[in-house]
């Protein structure tokens, strides 16, 4: 999805994806799309998984797609490979591909490449050896926060530059003015949009007893109706495109909630990643709350732009309640920080800037070769 938003107006002849078939209603650039499926793949997704993501780190798998891959990837002639970080098997043919070809890669990490696909504990060296190789092989290392580049240059000795994801185009900020009354007389509105999985149905859970202390509503827009909270206070307002979802959450909600949880194995990735629905949230142009942990990459953001942003570290109804009682009873300061997020989304979330620079980036790897 973020590659198909930078790469809106490329020339469609001068791009081949390879992979995984797009989903049947899925948006597609206008280019060629090959279809890649890996037995090293589909080996990783077996009860057997860890030991075959290290034995394919090792390099003693053979990968009989990698030759068709070539054929197409000659006839195409690419002048540059470009990977997510993503799943091992796909990187590590990219990076094969790149290397038959004599050509450049750039990498992009969303993700801590060693959390949602690790390796046998034997072989958890093996994974980090293939992964030093592929990053020092890369001639451009895409890191998708400022965290995310430190971890890159700490664990795999490759300086790496910050790229945000750009948000959906389409979205338009609300007037700041409209932040300074509630949605529902004397009761504060809090909204969440997006997948309830990487710990957010989690975190929403920790929530309730300072919603429960504060008659704070909160409502829930996602495709996840399963994980929604059976709660008075949770709302479950379904799952909406995002041209009709935002113009409704900007509609019902008085601030825009990010849940992280408090504890448990996501920690990790949140302190590296970086929550694409914050780029989203500063273009809704509305107050936005961050829960969770201190050293999450979005808690660490929004410290950083307290202008339009307001986080609490603890869940609890002491750390909480007072935070939500604030955004409850100031509507200036409501009216402050929707003001303050829809400047910061102009500043770092322009999708044409961002979208002008990953192609300059692609561009640079091509002229210095």
């Amino acid at each position: 999805m973020q590659l198909y938003r930078v790469l809106q107006g490329y020339p469609g002849e001068n791009l081949m994806v390879m992979g995984w078939p797009p989903e049947k209603d899925a948006k597609l650039l206008p280019c060629r799309y090959e279809t890649v499926k890996l037995i090293t793949q589909r080996m990783a997704c077996t009860r057997f998984r860890g030991l075959m993501i290290g034995l394919n780190a090792l390099n003693t798998v053979w990968e009989p797609q990698l030759g068709r891959s070539e054929r197409m990837a000659r006839e195409f002639r690419p002048d540059v490979v470009v990977t997510v970080m993503d799943k091992l098997s796909y990187y590590k043919h990219a990076w094969a591909l790149a290397r038959r070809l004599k050509v450049p890669l750039m990498t992009i990490t969303m993700d801590d490449p060693e959390i949602f696909e690790t390796a046998h504990l034997w072989l958890a060296w093996a994974q980090k050896r293939l992964l030093r190789k592929i990053y020092d092989y890369a001639s451009l290392s895409l890191g998708v926060s400022r965290e995310m580049g430190e971890y890159l240059e700490r664990e795999f000795g490759k300086r790496s530059e910050v790229f945000y994801c750009p948000p959906a185009e389409a979205i338009r900020p609300r007037p700041p003015e409209q932040s300074k009354s509630l949605k529902r007389k004397g009761q504060l509105t809090l909204g969440y949009a997006g997948s309830l999985g990487l710990g957010y149905e989690q975190g929403i859970q920790a929530l309730l007893p300072a919603l429960e202390a504060t008659n704070t509503i909160l409502q829930i827009y996602t495709r996840d109706q399963h994980c929604v909270s059976a709660h008075p206070l949770v709302i479950n307002r379904g799952f909406h495109p995002p041209e009709k979802l935002w113009p409704l959450v900007q509609a019902e909600c008085d601030v825009l909630l990010l849940p992280y949880a408090p504890a448990g194995r996501m920690t990790r990735l949140y302190r590296t990643h970086f929550p694409t629905k914050l780029s989203e949230y500063c273009w809704v142009g509305m107050p936005i709350l961050v829960t969770g942990p201190e050293d999450a990459t979005g808690s660490r953001w929004a410290e950083r732009h307290r202008e339009a942003a307001v986080t609490a570290n603890c869940h609890t109804e002491k750390i909480l309640g007072p935070v939500l009682k604030k955004l409850a009873l100031e509507g200036e300061w409501r009216a402050e920080l929707a003001q303050g997020a829809a400047q910061v989304a102009q500043t770092e979330f322009d999708p044409g800037k961002i979208g002008t620079l990953y192609v300059q980036k692609i561009k640079a790897i091509k002229a210095s070769t």
